[in-house]
């Protein structure tokens, strides 16, 4: 199965990712299922079945209007709405103890997908603003000041864990639609089969080095330049140049700072637009007749 068929897999018609779709709308279910079963064992005064049917009422409705806005670019001023309410709602039913703390932990992830830098901690540090104001007066005056500090502690490491998680995932499905857009050649199917059998260590032609050369690149980094453009991951890379994976994204740290860009697409792109095809230059070529 080519990598455009596995990552289609997961996506809708039009391109559609519908993956983080799927993640929030599940962070959500188990969020709602872990405070069901909260509420039960609780059995104090948000277990009254007036206060549980309006904060169950208003859970859903955060939920269904988080998992409808996944993947859009928000406002940063919705996101502060919802870490705000979600704040209030926590407040209104018995914080630092209640039961729909884990409606945060939700709404940090989802913040997270929003496409835009670092949602996930601006999202916690709104919720932890609001919670600070509506429910630490209480907490210190109740002398339970340790268990709202590590409630607020928590939604903002999972914000930021939520960051970090999404953006790796995000690299890498960029990664599986390059690997996409290569052409499925004879030379391609090759390495991917059994790149050992079929690539070596690149030999690179006078003319590849001085292109390279040119933009600033060694010789290292003239080869996993053109390993790039072939669409190779860094497992095949490494294989190809027999170095460790680790030793693989170190050169590629090198490689981008070197471009000036982020990324393997960016890399590939900044390439073609100095005109430093690798590939085709390691290429024999016919002479003219």
């Amino acid at each position: 199965m080519g990598a455009s068929a596995i990552g289609g897999w997961f996506r809708s018609g039009g391109g559609v990712d519908v993956r983080p779709w799927v993640r929030v709308a599940a962070a959500h279910v188990v969020a709602l299922l872990a405070t069901l079963i909260a509420i039960a064992v609780d059995g104090g005064a948000s277990a009254r079945p007036g206060a549980v049917l309006s904060g169950l009422l208003v859970f859903l409705g955060f939920s269904v209007l988080r998992v409808a806005t996944v993947n859009r670019r928000l406002a940063i001023t919705t996101l502060l709405l919802d870490a705000v309410g979600t704040a209030l709602l926590l407040a209104s039913t018995d914080a630092p103890a209640s039961a729909y703390t884990f409606l945060a932990f939700a709404g940090a992830w989802w913040a997270a997908h929003v496409p835009r830098r670092r949602t996930g901690l601006v999202w916690a540090v709104a919720f932890v603003g609001a919670y600070a104001v509506l429910v630490l007066p209480g907490a210190i005056r109740d002398r339970d000041l340790v268990s709202a500090l590590e409630e607020a502690s928590v939604v903002m490491i999972v914000g930021v864990l939520s960051d970090w998680l999404v953006r790796v995932d995000r690299r890498a499905l960029e990664l599986n639609e390059m690997l996409g857009r290569v052409p499925e050649g004879a030379e391609t199917v090759a390495i991917r089969e059994g790149l050992t059998r079929a690539l070596g260590p690149m030999e690179l032609s006078l003319d590849v080095l001085l292109a390279a050369a040119r933009a600033g690149l060694t010789v290292i980094q003239a080869e996993l330049l053109a390993y790039l453009q072939m669409g190779l991951t860094n497992q095949e890379i490494a294989e190809a140049t027999k170095v460790s994976e680790a030793t693989v994204r170190y050169r590629l740290t090198g490689l981008y700072r070197t471009l000036g860009v982020h990324g393997r697409k960016a890399a590939v792109e900044k390439a073609m637009a100095l005109a430093i095809d690798l590939v085709a230059m390691g290429r024999p070529t016919v002479a003219p007749r």
